[in-house]
C-alpha cells in the first residue's frame, strides 16, 4: 500500500508526518527520518487492527439518465403541443444566441 504522508519541518529539532488518507494518523519526531519511520509504524499496527482504504465505484447519475432517454426518442412525432414546444426553444436559443452577438 502506498500512503501519501505530508513531513513538515516545526522547528530545529522537530518533525511532524501525518498520512493524508488517514488525517487522525499524525507523529512527531526529532528527526525527518525518525518521524518518517514512526508513522510507518503506526500505520503498519492501524492496518493489522484490520483499517484499510479501498477504493469503490459508484454509478454517475448522468450515466442512468442517458441510458433512459433513447427509449423515448421519437414518442410525440405527430403532437402538436410538442411541435410547438420545441419551435418555442428554437426561438428561444435564437434570441439568445442574437442578444450574446449584440
Amino acid at each position: 500500500m502506498i500512503v501519501d504522508i505530508e513531513l513538515t519541518r516545526r522547528a530545529h529539532d522537530r518533525y511532524v508526518a501525518r498520512a493524508l488518507q488517514f488525517p487522525d494518523v499524525e507523529v512527531e519526531a526529532v528527526s525527518r527520518e525518525a518521524a518518517l519511520a514512526q508513522i510507518r509504524e503506526a500505520l503498519t499496527a492501524r492496518r493489522r487492527a484490520g483499517t484499510e482504504i479501498v477504493q469503490i465505484t459508484i454509478e454517475n447519475g448522468s450515466a442512468a439518465l442517458q441510458t433512459v432517454w433513447p427509449r423515448h426518442a421519437g414518442t410525440f412525432p405527430d403532437d402538436e403541443a410538442y411541435r410547438l414546444m420545441l419551435a418555442d426553444v428554437e426561438r428561444q436559443r435564437r434570441e439568445l444566441d442574437e442578444d450574446s452577438q449584440a
